[in-house]
């Protein structure tokens, strides 16, 4: 946990019972309302005065790694826990921050005698030290000297530092060491800056939560409340992250309700209700409910009823039951009523043949989690757009958690009962376990589908990408890079696309749409691979004007590069400061939530960014719903 010396810094878990944050002596009352109920204190008087639903773990002295010996002496600890044995506000007692071992090669045993000291005078109480786990292969090789030493271990690497990425994969060396050692840890998230370190950004305290949750660990710990004259409560994107997984582990504390009530729609009720195009004339819906049939038809007379049948994958994200029902033989570009069960007359429309309208939002999230996501749904909502294209990281419920799945399908119905939902692929989709492409692949029927090679084995195989005719436009969208061959595949068959494009009259512009940026100034750097392959599709087609994408939590747009122009569009419900560089090409970048607006003719692409709801980490002022930035392709 000590800052001290070239190391780098934390991460931790998933709805642990114990979360304990550092340094919060300062305002008990504040970290215990955000949702920390193990809370750092000196004594069992502090202890006896935290707020209710919390207890502490006492700090009682440190290894001194200069001298090798305890700073306190056993006799006095004996005098210091006489009165605290039994004391139900104490959980534990915290005996030492980062001991070397290759400087004092008798720590461990040291450590193992004094946790043997403090449970034979407080039994139930538990014992704690921090592991140092930035100094590399240092770190990993002590693992198994601290094995038993004390209850538990907490493992502290800080994974952001200053003018860098964060380094996850660090975290994911240290969790693997400890599990090969047998410790039983608390992950420790960093949330703090100095020295080395700076703040992280909610995304990437969000991805840290979520590598500890997957792992084995018993609690986790913040670090810190205040440290280096810093303060987490100056960081209020940040402390909403953590307080909304304090607040999930709380409600993961208590008795479950059955799914049955939680999870599952009511009866007769459906929700998630969201369809997409698979061509011309044809359109698939999905819902989640016990509604089993959708009616429809050109009047409110329903002329035809389908049965809906069980997705292949099946989402998992809730009980369900999950209903899918494809629609055929319908006229293009056509409008009809319908209604699913006994539920209320909607619209919906086959892919438009004329001039129309389509917006696009990317790396979104659930309202519950990102406040800026249910602005955005209603804003598209206000557009009436023909379709949207979500441009991965749809739901954050590898972060977020299963609930957060649901609640970003249910969010979109602000308008997908009336405009086709037709997505990309995000990373947050697929490249962690706590959520994976059944939850999604299993949603949506993607048009004219095509496998990727290196696809996640959990949602496999097809629906990685495809692509569709709007109008004038025709629209492909790429996989994620699940392997060194992904793009080169997909690059073949786009090329396959493209040229027939070109030699389609009724085609005038050719768009495509992914969630990695070919170009980026922003938290994500462009893609090298995949932009060498959209500019070599730039200058061999000419109708190939543009390309959207997110990853990236801002807005940017370029000028023609290689006749085409990239747009960012990742800041549907969050923003990743900071930018990361310039490029004389980039000719608009906000730090600001917004989506896209396009309106298309025979003769234009007219491309506007709406602005969004205003957050903390705004590089640019707005006003919700006006125009950021527009161009005309």
């Amino acid at each position: 946990m000590s800052t001290g010396g070239a190391r780098p810094a934390a991460s931790p878990s998933r709805a642990p019972a114990y979360r304990y944050i550092v340094d919060s002596g300062s305002d008990q009352a504040a970290a215990a309302k955000h949702g920390w109920n193990l809370l750092d204190v000196s004594s069992k008087e502090e202890a006896d005065a935290l707020p209710r639903g919390t207890r502490g773990l006492v700090w009682v002295g440190d290894y001194d790694n200069s001298t090798c010996r305890w700073e306190v002496s056993d006799a006095e600890l004996r005098q210091r826990l006489a009165g605290a044995a039994g004391d139900p506000r104490i959980a534990g007692f915290y005996v030492s921050d980062e001991p070397d071992p290759y400087a004092c090669p008798r720590a461990p045993a040291q450590h193992r005698a004094r946790s043997a000291l403090i449970h034979s005078l407080a039994p139930k109480a538990f014992t704690f030290m921090v592991v140092d786990s930035n100094s590399g292969a240092q770190t990993l090789s002590q693992m198994r000297l601290w094995a038993h030493a004390t209850t538990f271990a907490g493992l502290d690497p800080y994974p952001c530092r200053v003018g860098k990425p964060c380094d996850y994969g660090w975290i994911d060396a240290v969790i693997r060491a400890a599990d090969r050692a047998g410790l039983r840890y608390f992950g420790v998230v960093q949330a703090f800056t100095g020295e080395a370190w700076r703040w992280p950004t909610p995304a990437e305290e969000r991805h840290m939560l979520a590598q500890w949750s997957a792992s084995r660990q018993a609690g986790y710990m913040t670090f810190a409340w205040r440290w280096g004259g810093h303060d987490l409560a100056s960081r209020p994107a940040l402390l909403a992250v953590l307080d909304r997984f304090n607040r999930t582990a709380a409600r993961a504390g208590q008795p479950a309700p059955s799914r049955s009530a939680s999870h599952a729609s009511p009866a007769g009720a459906v929700d998630e209700v969201h369809y997409t195009y698979i061509s011309s004339t044809s359109v698939v819906f999905d819902w989640r409910g016990s509604a089993a049939a959708i009616r429809y038809g050109r009047t409110r007379r329903y002329a035809k009823t389908v049965t809906a049948h069980a997705p292949s994958p099946l989402p998992f994200s809730s009980r369900g039951p999950f209903r899918e029902a494809r629609l055929t033989g319908l006229a293009p570009g056509a409008t009809y009523h319908y209604a699913i069960g006994g539920g209320p007359d909607r619209i919906f429309s086959t892919a438009p043949t004329g001039d129309f309208r389509f917006d696009v939002e990317g790396d979104i999230g659930a309202a519950a989690d990102f406040s800026p996501a249910g602005v955005t749904q209603r804003q598209i909502a206000a557009d009436r757009p023909r379709f949207v294209l979500g441009v991965g990281d749809l739901t954050y419920g590898n972060a977020e958690g299963q609930p957060s799945v649901d609640r970003h399908f249910d969010d979109v119905m602000a308008w997908s009962r009336t405009a086709a939902y037709m997505p990309a692929w995000g990373n947050h989709e697929w490249d962690e376990p706590t959520d994976d492409l059944r939850n999604y692949k299993g949603r949506f029927a993607i048009p004219h589908p095509s496998a990727s090679p290196g696809a996640p084995s959990r949602g496999c195989c097809g629906e990685d990408w495809g692509w569709f005719d709007a109008g004038s436009v025709r629209f492909i969208s790429y996989p994620e890079p699940y392997a060194d061959a992904t793009w080169r595949a997909w690059q073949a068959k786009a090329a396959k696309l493209m040229a027939a494009a070109e030699r389609d009259p009724r085609i005038r512009f050719i768009v495509t749409f992914g969630h990695r940026p070919a170009y980026s100034t922003g938290y994500h750097h462009g893609e090298e691979q995949l932009a060498s392959i959209l500019d070599a599709f730039g200058d061999r087609y000419p109708k190939y004007v543009l390309n959207l994408n997110g990853h990236s939590h801002d807005y940017e747009r370029f000028r023609p590069i290689h006749h085409v122009v990239h747009i960012t569009a990742g800041s549907a419900g969050s923003l990743e400061t900071p930018w990361q560089g310039a490029d004389s090409r980039s000719a608009f970048r906000a730090m600001h939530t917004a989506h896209l607006r396009i309106d298309v003719t025979r003769a234009a692409l007219h491309v506007v960014a709406i602005c969004g709801a205003a957050t903390g980490d705004d590089d640019t002022t707005c006003a919700p719903g006006s125009v950021l930035d527009s161009t005309t392709i």
